[in-house]
């Protein structure tokens, strides 16, 4: 996305849907080749209610903001993702370390190990790094939501 002043309208939004969500806390954003525009909610001491349970908040205030930003530019689509104090990243290392430390766990015992319930967002990053890591391994999911949860097994 080359559009700055777009990108400038979009952290415009996110700075008004804060001060009426009641959060003090700095906007900013970045562009990266792998993970696109990513509009950072700095360090606040409103962080935890803004990342909520495994996600959860964060995920829908991504939403939330993604239809007022479709609302206010509906003819031009703008892709971006919403962080707060880099959670995602460390949530995504932190998932991948669970996923490496359960199938060296399976290697051991040859017995299916079951990760905790999680949404699918992150249940498909976990997917797609056992896909690429471990080709000797394959994974399901099962139960239901929010239950569901992967299961790891041996080919």
């Amino acid at each position: 996305m080359t559009d700055y002043t777009q990108v400038e309208e979009i952290k415009i939004l996110a700075d008004e849907l804060l001060k009426v969500m009641g959060v003090n806390a700095p906007v900013s954003y970045e562009e990266s080749i792998t993970k696109g525009l990513v509009l950072n909610i700095g360090a606040s001491p409103d962080s935890y209610l803004l990342i909520g349970r495994q996600g959860a908040t964060l995920h829908s205030l991504q939403v939330l903001l993604q239809a007022m930003v479709l609302k206010k530019f509906p003819n031009q689509p703008v892709y971006f993702s919403v962080d707060v104090d880099d959670y995602k990243m460390k949530r995504e290392w932190f998932l991948k370390e669970t996923a490496r430390a359960a199938t060296d766990q399976l290697k051991k015992t040859g017995r299916p190990q079951a990760l905790e319930p999680m949404p699918s967002y992150e249940r498909r990053i976990v997917h797609a790094y056992l896909q690429e890591h471990n080709p000797e391994v394959y994974t399901e999911s099962i139960g239901q939501e929010p239950y569901r949860k992967i299961v790891i097994r041996l080919k």
